[in-house]
């Protein structure tokens, strides 16, 4: 990876998440070559809007081509229709499955894409819903197929289903660890919310919906990105959703308790690792973490790097591969998923070196079910 693009590419970012202007100096002497390649990793990121931003900060000449940034303002451009759509979809979601009885909880996704300095340019993905009550995810899944909407295989946690063209998925479960110890640790806390209704809400285009409260919900996001990072990858985009989310929340969060949580769930080393990452290369303020952050830790460089080079969800990992089939590709994620597991183990062993069995015995639960 070209490292003067990858530094170029991060101060950008920086621009874009802190809502400041990018260091001019450093893009004094950039060839269309290198400019090519930041455009191009922040493509493979999904963060193209983010880049707009950020470059649109700079003087005229220090920009590139006009026709790079014409590419990009149509890039950020479709974003924000993306984004209207998900927003407009969110809102016919509540109304239907209020009728329905079906109260959500509204996980990641649009509810982090207020985090941001434009929210609009945040590149969405799906709505997650959480139907914490009992019975109503049969419920809104029947909805879901009464509709004609196209139905995919049920998850472990969640059903998944496409209508008006975005994908939605119902939650029973807000995450799964696949390790018995934290996924009945994860029951409690989450069943501990529910009866004392300690949801928080939260308005998105005039819609109020339910999130989870906010430091559960610090734990939850950076879980998230844990998953993807130690089973294929993750990209800058909820690397920076979590940092977004602990600076926009950290002045009234009861850090003890994030901290407590991260303990229970042997994860308080992980979380230190990507805070200290976070600091070092997405410009966050130490100060937002619950713990001291060492940007010169052993693996704070091994992250971002992986993240960098993983593109979004680890996707870029296996971009230009062909398999002969759906098992031949689960063969080869899982094999790179257990080749990675001796670089990375080290962050947080008692989730990643169990990870070949766990990925076995999920797939096979999932094979079982059918």
């Amino acid at each position: 990876m070209n490292e003067p693009a990858v530094s170029l590419f991060l101060e950008l970012l920086r621009s874009a998440i802190w809502n400041r202007a990018a260091d001019e100096d450093l893009f004094r002497h950039v060839g269309s070559t290198v400019w090519e390649e930041v455009i191009s990793l922040a493509e493979s990121q999904r963060v193209s809007a983010l880049l707009y931003d950020g470059i649109m900060t700079l003087p005229t000449a220090l920009r590139p081509g006009k026709k790079e940034v014409y590419t990009l303002f149509l890039q950020a451009e479709a974003i924000e229709k993306l984004n209207k759509g998900l927003n407009d979809e969110l809102g016919n979601l509540a109304m239907e499955y209020g009728k329905i009885g079906c109260p959500f909880v509204l996980l990641k996704g649009q509810a982090n894409a207020i985090l941001y300095p434009r929210p609009e340019h945040r590149a969405p993905g799906d709505i997650d819903l959480f139907l914490y009550r009992k019975g109503d995810y049969e419920k809104a899944n029947e909805w879901a197929k009464k509709k004609g909407c196209r139905i995919d295989a049920e998850n472990i946690h969640h059903q998944s289903y496409e209508i008006n063209g975005i994908h939605v998925e119902n939650h029973k479960n807000i995450c799964y660890f696949g390790i018995r110890k934290y996924d009945g640790l994860l029951e409690e806390k989450v069943q501990e919310i529910i009866r004392n209704h300690r949801f928080i809400e939260l308005e998105i285009d005039s819609l109020k919906v339910s999130v989870l409260p906010v430091e559960f919900n610090a734990f939850f996001l950076f879980y998230h990105l844990f998953h993807h990072f130690i089973h294929l990858g993750v990209g800058v985009r909820q690397f920076c959703d979590w940092v977004l989310f602990m600076h926009t929340h950290s002045p009234q969060m009861d850090k003890e308790a994030l901290t407590g949580l991260a303990r229970q769930f042997d994860l308080l080393n992980a979380m230190e690792v990507f805070a200290s990452a976070a600091v070092r290369y997405l410009g966050a303020d130490p100060g937002v973490f619950p713990f001291t952050t060492d940007t010169e830790g052993k693996f704070v460089d091994v992250v971002m790097d992986d993240v960098l080079r993983g593109g979004n969800f680890g996707f870029s990992t296996f971009r230009n591969k062909s398999f002969r089939g759906k098992w031949d590709a689960k063969w080869h994620r899982f094999t790179y998923s257990v080749a990675r597991t001796k670089k990375i183990s080290g962050i947080a062993p008692r989730h990643i070196n169990p990870l070949p069995v766990t990925k076995i015995t999920t797939n096979l639960k999932l094979l079982f079910k059918k």
